[in-house]
Parts: C-alpha cells; sequence; structure tokens
C-alpha cells in the first residue's frame, strides 16, 4: 500500500564509514618504526670497529706482510685486544711476530705477537710434543740440539738411555734452536717447539709422531 512504512526489520541504509584517518595512522606507524629501525641500524654500526684479519698464512715466528692482511668489521668488545686496522696501518705491526701459526680467517689480537727476532727465510718453527726421555733435562728456549730417530722396537734402549749412552748414528738434523718449551705435565710430556729448515721439518715431524725422536744437548750446550 503506497505510503505504508518499512517493515521493522529492514535496516535503512547508513552512510559508508571513511577509513581515510585509519589508513594515515598506520602509515605513521611504519614511519616511526622505519625511523626506529633506522636509528637501531646506526646505533649499531657505531658500536663497531674494523681489525685485522689474516687472509694468508703467516708461519710462526715470521713477520706479518701486508698482504697477508685485510680488514673487518666486527662488533666492540672490551674483553678482546683486537688489534684495530688503524693501528696495522700507524705501523703497530712493526717489530712483532707471530707468536703461533697464524690460519686465513684468524682474527689478530694481542696475544698472537711476539717480539722475537723474525725468523730467517726459509726456516719454521716446528712444535713438538715430547715424552719423557726424549729430550733432555733442563732445557731451554735459546739452547741448541740435534734431532735423533731411534726405534722404538727394543725397549731396553729408548729415551733417556739414549740420552745418556750417547748415539751411534747420525742426527736427522743437528744445531737447531730451540724456540720455545711448556711446562712438563705429571707424567714427564714436553711440548717443545725447534727452529727448523723446510726440508728438515717433515723428517722430524714425522720421526715425533712415531715417537721415534730424541732429542739431545749439542756438544758445546751441554
Amino acid at each position: 500500500m503506497p505510503g505504508a512504512p518499512p517493515p521493522s526489520n529492514v535496516r535503512p541504509p547508513s552512510a559508508p564509514r571513511d577509513r581515510k584517518p585509519a589508513l594515515a595512522a598506520l602509515g605513521l606507524l611504519l614511519v616511526l618504526v622505519g625511523a626506529l629501525a633506522s636509528v637501531y641500524l646506526q646505533q649499531r654500526a657505531g658500536n663497531r670497529v674494523g681489525v685485522v684479519e689474516i687472509v694468508k698464512r703467516v708461519p710462526q715466528g715470521q713477520a706479518i706482510a701486508a698482504d697477508s692482511i685485510s680488514e673487518v668489521m666486527v662488533a666492540v668488545d672490551s674483553n678482546i685486544s683486537y688489534v684495530t686496522w688503524s693501528q696495522s696501518q700507524a705501523g703497530a705491526l712493526h717489530g712483532y711476530t707471530a707468536r703461533t701459526d697464524l690460519l686465513p680467517g684468524t682474527l689478530l689480537v694481542g696475544q698472537m705477537l711476539t717480539t722475537v727476532l723474525p725468523l730467517p727465510p726459509g726456516q719454521e718453527v716446528v712444535g713438538l710434543s715430547l715424552k719423557d726421555g726424549q729430550y733432555p733435562i733442563g732445557i731451554q728456549v735459546g739452547d741448541t740440539v740435534s734431532a735423533y730417530y731411534v726405534s722404538n722396537k727394543n725397549d731396553d734402549k729408548t729415551g733417556q738411555s739414549f740420552l745418556g749412552d750417547g748415539f751411534t748414528t747420525p742426527p736427522i738434523v743437528a744445531s737447531v734452536r730451540v724456540y720455545d718449551v711448556g711446562t712438563a705435565s705429571n707424567n714427564g710430556s714436553l711440548d717443545i717447539s725447534l727452529v727448523l729448515g723446510q726440508l728438515n721439518a717433515n723428517a722430524v715431524a714425522q720421526a715425533a709422531s712415531g715417537g721415534n725422536l730424541v732429542l739431545a744437548f749439542d756438544k758445546h750446550t751441554q
């Protein structure tokens, strides 16, 4: 019937809501998040420092050449005494040698350096782990020793017996300098480093790994 009121269960149409304020708020929030992230990254970058990374192997006892190092950024850590890139460029590495064998990827710290004079070309430091009887008592840094190969098949004539009775065979190498001496363990084992020519280094290391190496003082150092 014309003019009749609409049914009570039919809602009159309403005007669409304006979503622009919500979108504007979301955009503002994203801008704030981006700004905070930028500040955070800048602060993190400010807490990083350029340090020295080894990119080419530096044998123990050798000086660290310019082409053996590169710069890498790391987080600042007051508990680690990194050698910074600025220090290296200012000549801080001059007069220092590698205390141990430095491999590529190593981050250089002060404890890895020593003021021991660099080794002559063609020589390297070889570390040996010797048992009681394979080295002379009282061995010290700077001593000169000879390295002998002994057979471990004759159990009554090994180790300290050779040191006391002398050797009847020529040494693998004679008159080599003792570079470093560790602290003897409870069972008498001792880590000793020798300065060897590259031709003799493998022979000495192989004899030591098989338990067939004995060091003895050279006569002029006894």
